[in-house]
């Protein structure tokens, strides 16, 4: 991911189709898991508008996001059972990291995926901090026939996750998000390991 997402810092919790973007990502969590209790890593949290509905729920959570700005609104928030680490997911990283040393039960990534310059890569790194029956859970644009180039597919996502050694749950269209653009469909996919 690019430093360029600094750029949107500090107007990032005051954007409506993001709080409700990340309102329905949390919707959708919810319906399939219980969160309390849970360990959690919120990967790409931005300034952590879903790590906050995951810690009022009761999870404990590690939000990280390389982009430094990002996690210093965060961090402002002084939300409690968050940690904030600034930085991206890599072997090395997950063995300086103390906070990254233990099996997380669920690992979310809403709106993150499709920016990452080589998903299957970070996906393998993430899967190995989940433990055994720990659950993936992503929310990305779904490709469409106007922008195939742009988004996951069915397909796509389920030979990342078996690439990795995950366990499909489920693929589904999760929600979609209504602009002055026109309709976007968000894809979920949920995997176990």
């Amino acid at each position: 991911m690019s430093d360029s997402w600094d750029d949107y810092a500090q107007g990032w919790d005051d954007n409506p189709d993001v709080i409700y973007y990340s309102q329905l990502a949390f919707n959708s969590l919810c319906q399939r898991y219980d969160v309390a209790g849970l360990k959690v890593l919120d990967f790409g949290c931005g300034t952590g508008l879903l790590s906050e509905k995951l810690s009022q729920a009761g999870a404990c959570v590690v939000a990280v996001d390389p982009a430094v700005k990002m996690i210093e609104v965060l961090a402002s928030k002084k939300l409690d059972k968050v940690d904030a680490l600034a930085c991206e997911i890599t072997d090395e990283t997950i063995n300086k990291q103390p906070l990254l040393s233990s099996d997380f039960d669920l690992v979310v990534a809403s709106s993150v995926c499709i920016f990452l310059p080589d998903f299957v890569v970070t996906l393998k790194a993430l899967t190995s901090l989940l433990k055994t029956g720990g659950v993936f859970m992503q929310w990305d644009w779904m490709s469409s026939e106007e922008n195939p180039d742009f988004g996951f597919d069915n397909h796509t996502l389920l030979k990342a996750y078996q690439t990795v050694g995950l366990s499909l749950v489920d693929i589904s269209k999760g929600f979609s998000i209504t602009s002055d653009k026109g309709a976007m469909d968000v894809i979920m996919g949920v995997a176990k390991k």
